[in-house]
């Protein structure tokens, strides 16, 4: 699912929120890193509850070093754990107007 999703943000590079609750998992996660690239508006992305893991959190940490408007991310259960918060802690460094930010229950 979150795959096919990826392949039409592809194409929306006006997308400022993204909302996905269902178990995309790292590879979902990949998928949607690849896709957001492109987009430089995303202001909210939210991946609660996805178990995207250390792998999936690099490649949404990847695409949000392109983003400098992001201002609310969700990526609380998601199995992250050090490596993954790292890789995001990265990207948003470049991130001057983060307002809020879940990274629980990721140990």
């Amino acid at each position: 699912c979150a795959v096919a999703i990826a392949q039409v943000l592809w194409d929306d590079v006006v997308l400022t929120a993204l909302k996905l609750s269902i178990n995309i998992g790292e590879e979902g996660a990949t998928a949607l890193g690849v896709a957001l690239k492109v987009n430089t508006v995303l202001t909210t992305l939210d991946l609660g509850g996805n178990y995207i893991r250390a792998e999936g959190a690099a490649a949404i940490a990847e695409a949000l070093r392109g983003n400098g408007v992001l201002t609310d991310l969700n990526l609380w259960a998601n199995g992250i754990g050090d490596e993954g918060a790292k890789a995001i802690g990265e990207a948003l460094a470049v991130n001057g107007v983060l307002t809020s930010l879940d990274v629980g229950s990721n140990g």
